[in-house]
């Protein structure tokens, strides 16, 4: 597990470590508990054959094609593209843990030329990125709505080029009180948000509730796991760990039952 030093330097500050906390639903106090806690979990959410079912049809070369991946967490996607694409892809995510993660991970899948993760906060990325071939963005609610998402992802993207945008849409506007889908609107506004710079909507992927029922039981259990066997090391932190594992519990049934999860790729007019 990651000390306390690796995940409470100097250069982290208290906001920075609030807004961390904030990304994974939990406190500041359990960020040194969350590489440990998602150990097992490498996509984190992210389905890679989707995305590379959705990008082999653009029949993009090998090797020029720059893939810009915000969020990227561990890096799944930007290696797997990089895998099996030969896609030049860079990994930008805020939580160093992580980003070490998917560095060594390009070593190992001997992609490591192709691949650059950066540790940032993606609103500086955005303010920097041009050109890219293809954007990908996976993180509910961090750049605002999703018209306010897609204004600022289209500056990082050539003309031409492609956004694919992982993300949902109310199913019941009524039931959402999670803060986290505070920017999410229904299926027919959210298409118009997506869309209303005239860019074309090439492919719309609803996930059924099914798949997203089985893959939050299955993260749900491995996190419970890890959180059992670091209570026993760490009984001081059982309340708090216990308690996330709850929080993700009730964040599925808010998945499982008010909004729907969705996957867009969209080409830039």
């Amino acid at each position: 597990m990651y000390t306390y030093g690796d995940t409470r330097n100097s250069s982290m500050n208290e906001r920075k470590q609030q807004e961390i906390a904030q990304a994974f639903d939990a406190t500041p106090e359990l960020l040194p508990f969350i590489p440990e806690l998602l150990a097992d979990l490498w996509a984190l959410g992210s389905s890679l054959e989707l995305i590379v079912e959705l990008l082999r049809p653009l029949d993009l070369p090998a090797e020029t094609t720059r893939v810009l991946d915000l969020g990227c967490g561990k890096g799944a996607v930007a290696l797997t593209l990089a895998q099996e694409f030969s896609f030049q892809a860079m990994g930008v995510d805020f939580f160093e843990p992580f980003i070490q993660e998917a560095r060594e991970r390009a070593e190992e899948m001997g992609v490591a030329s192709l691949c650059q993760f950066v540790c940032d906060d993606i609103r500086n990325t955005l303010g920097e990125a041009r050109d890219f071939d293809v954007v990908i963005y996976a993180s509910v609610g961090v750049l605002g709505r999703l018209d306010e998402c897609v204004t600022k992802l289209r500056r990082c993207i050539r003309p031409g080029g492609y956004m694919l945008i992982d993300n949902v849409f109310l199913a019941d506007p009524d039931k959402v009180e999670s803060p986290w889908y505070e920017h999410c609107a229904t299926h027919q506004e959210t298409l118009r948000r997506l869309t209303e710079y005239g860019d074309a909507l090439l492919r719309e992927v609803i996930i059924p509730t099914e798949d997203v029922k089985a893959l939050n039981r299955k993260y749900t259990e491995l996190i419970r796991r890890r959180a059992e066997k670091l209570a026993e090391l760490n009984p001081e932190a059982a309340d708090s760990l216990f308690w996330y594992v709850e929080k993700q519990e009730r964040e599925s049934e808010i998945m499982e039952t008010t909004i729907t999860s969705a996957v867009w790729l969209l080409q830039c007019a």
